[in-house]
């Protein structure tokens, strides 16, 4: 991968790729992103859906924790809580919500998302493989997403491909494999 889109894609995802620099014994990420520009927008997408999630589940960690702390406030008569959780309703529907928050039962906080880490990401057997550390089942889903689209995405620029054998499986689109062979011809003669 060139080194904007290197840089682009470590200064847009630090946590991430926290080791793309990192030493040689520990991560694979010290040897940058092993595969053409092509894929820049797919991987591009994952850590930017990857990292969404991650943050999501933060938040929602904390918004439930703020919710129970409310709750067993309320129930045992202190209001200042729930006046600031609900402070953007109208007085109308306080005592509405305040019925319901002394009903309400507390709610299972999530369990936190380990933050992704990359440890390497290449190409192998024409596909895009994203190797790393952390995540849930939902984000396995999403890297086995990406790694699909590749196969069928053009390694050098992006255009729809395909897997093309002969020696180094790679996937390209008409246009670079055309190329490819060329080369390939010239190095023979």
């Amino acid at each position: 991968m060139s080194p904007e889109h290197d840089k682009a894609l470590c200064e847009k995802y630090p946590l991430i790729f926290a080791n793309r620099h990192g030493d040689v014994r520990t991560t694979a990420m010290c040897w940058g992103f092993e595969c053409g520009d092509g894929w820049y927008n797919i991987i591009n997408n994952l850590c930017s859906n990857i990292q969404a999630r991650i943050d999501w589940n933060a938040k929602e960690r904390d918004r439930i924790s703020q919710y129970n702390i409310m709750i067993g406030n309320a129930k045992n008569g202190d209001w200042s809580a729930f006046n600031e959780y609900y402070k953007h309703i109208g007085e109308k529907y306080r005592d509405e919500y305040k019925e319901r928050t002394l009903s309400a039962e507390f709610q299972t906080i999530p369990d936190p998302i380990p933050q992704v880490v990359a440890v390497q990401v290449k190409e192998k057997f024409g596909g895009l493989r994203f190797y790393y550390n952390g995540g849930d089942d939902q984000i396995q889903g999403m890297v086995r997403m990406a790694e699909s689209m590749s196969v069928v995405t053009c390694e050098t620029c992006g255009a729809p491909g395909s897997t093309r054998g002969g020696g180094w499986i790679r996937t390209l689109c008409d246009f670079h494999e055309e190329e490819y062979q060329k080369k390939q011809r010239e190095y023979d003669e």
